[in-house]
């Protein structure tokens, strides 16, 4: 499986690299939408806050810094 990244202006297909495929193969296009048209910005943090790759930092074996550690305290 190649996947490859390009632009579809309304008219032509105009892709980014160079395909090295000779034979005839059937292709999936799937038409992206702009992530900033997709998704406001509290929507991300939104997405960041329950998506759960921050629940690590719950977890009190994660917590190994204490403010000893730090160059200067304010």
């Amino acid at each position: 499986m190649l996947s490859i990244q390009g632009i579809y202006d309304g008219k032509e297909l105009k892709v980014f690299d160079i395909i090295l495929i000779k034979s005839p193969k059937k292709v999936i296009i799937t038409f992206l939408e702009d992530p900033t048209e997709d998704f406001t910005s509290d929507e991300f943090h939104l997405i960041a806050q329950e998506g759960g790759a921050f629940d690590f930092l719950n977890n009190e074996e994660e917590d190994i810094y204490t403010d000893n550690d730090l160059k200067v305290k304010y």
